[in-house]
């Protein structure tokens, strides 16, 4: 990821986290596959995550799960955009030891499906959706929201 990207997620971020909380603001349905067309090849969506110092390994098993959730999923949309999942970690902790983790994800359902780690598992593991939700929020600092931006592929 350039530095120029990082930079444009970040002014995005600014403009759309949420002021409070802990995870993205997201709604509460996730839409059909047949808003697939909204988006285009290349179009992803950026989740900043700030953990906790320690809970890394609590973040990143939740992580797993919901990935290996949308393998599963007999939802063709998820399927794909478990195949173009990545989940990035910053090499070196911030400046308050807080470790950074990107999801990006494949906008497929384009701007209306918001796809942290939340959406996900409510839409992949509502019967684990409490507790798997707690062990994420636990892992992530209080004091930095996550955001998510919607990035549209610019094309020459």
């Amino acid at each position: 990821m350039t530095a120029g990207l990082v930079w444009l997620c970040v002014l995005g971020l600014s403009a759309q986290a949420p002021a409070t909380g802990t995870s993205p603001a997201t709604p509460a349905a996730v839409q059909a596959p047949a808003a697939a067309a909204t988006s285009t090849a290349g179009d992803v969506w950026l989740v900043i995550y700030s953990v906790l110092p320690g809970r890394t390994a609590e973040f990143e098993a939740v992580a797993r799960q919901v990935r290996e959730a949308m393998t599963r999923s007999p939802q063709e949309v998820r399927q794909a955009q478990a195949r173009d999942l990545r989940i990035h970690r910053s090499a070196l902790p911030n400046v308050d030891g807080k470790v950074m983790y990107f999801l990006q994800i494949p906008a497929l359902t384009g701007d209306a499906d918001r796809s942290g780690f939340d959406v996900l598992i409510d839409a992949l593991l509502p019967a684990q959706a409490t507790a798997l939700k707690l062990q994420l929020t636990g892992s992530l600092d209080p004091t930095n929201p996550s955001g998510n931006t919607y990035l549209v592929n610019l094309r020459d």
